[in-house]
């Protein structure tokens, strides 16, 4: 009798084992998959992590509730050196296409990402002359070289600085402006102002994220934004075309 309970234990550890393994290469598997098809806005395809467990239960809906991505070196239009995380919920892959390696799209219910953008890059496409932007102190400041009136060259204006989202578009505010190493009236600074609270072009998100909301960090400027009914598809690198390299 004991030896037959202890039979029936080995079996069903064997199996609960067999089981465990089988989730974590289909997981494995599916996270490969996944990422083949999420490197478009990457250099290099990013890191991947499925959620949920038992994962089997998700390969057999051909549904998987919420996928994760991260990863850097991202350009996003002429700002280069970005980082996105995103999270995907509700992302579809019949269990057919993950075993046999055939989909040509991953579609997903609904993204939300957050993209960190390098302040040098922001600062770069501002089209203010000479402007830096730094995390200090728990604060962003913004500085510039203008022409300050009554001075024959340029001098260095800094501020507190905020980005703040006005009708879509990306403004740059500075307060409490002063200028190096010079004492200037209230006068000379609002004509400085101007120059300074300006727009910034931010290009298009990547996968089609919406621009929610952003705040400043140390890293960057964090871009927060979302997108429903999100279609991806495999990256087709030019030397894959045609199966041959392309001259």
């Amino acid at each position: 009798m004991l030896i037959d309970v202890l039979v029936v234990v080995a079996v069903v550890a064997a199996l609960v084992l067999a089981a465990a393994l089988a989730d974590r290469t289909l997981v494995s598997l599916a996270e490969r998959k996944a990422s083949e098809y999420l490197a478009e806005p990457f250099d290099h395809p990013p890191a991947v992590r499925v959620h949920g467990a038992p994962f089997l239960t998700q390969v057999i809906r051909g549904r998987y509730g919420r996928i994760e991505v991260a990863g850097g070196g991202l350009r996003v239009g002429e700002i280069a050196g970005a980082s996105l995380q995103a999270r995907l919920s509700n992302v579809y892959l019949p269990a057919r296409d993950l075993l046999l390696r055939r989909a040509t799209e991953l579609p997903c219910e609904r993204v939300a990402g957050s993209l960190v953008l390098p302040y040098g890059e922001l600062a770069r496409v501002s089209r203010v002359p000479g402007l830096a932007l730094a995390f200090q102190d728990g604060r962003l400041v913004a500085s510039a070289s203008l022409p300050v009136p009554g001075i024959s060259q340029l001098a260095r204006v800094s501020g507190r600085a905020a980005l703040t989202l006005d009708g879509g578009t990306v403004w740059l505010r500075v307060s409490g402006l002063s200028v190096a190493g010079l004492s200037v009236t209230a006068l000379v600074i609002r004509q400085l102002l101007p120059h300074m609270n300006v727009p910034i072009p931010l290009p298009p998100l990547p996968w089609g994220l919406r621009l929610e909301q952003l705040h400043a960090a140390e890293s960057g400027i964090v871009v927060e934004g979302a997108a429903a009914a999100v279609v991806f598809r495999p990256v087709v690198r030019p030397e894959q075309r045609d199966g041959r390299p392309v001259e």
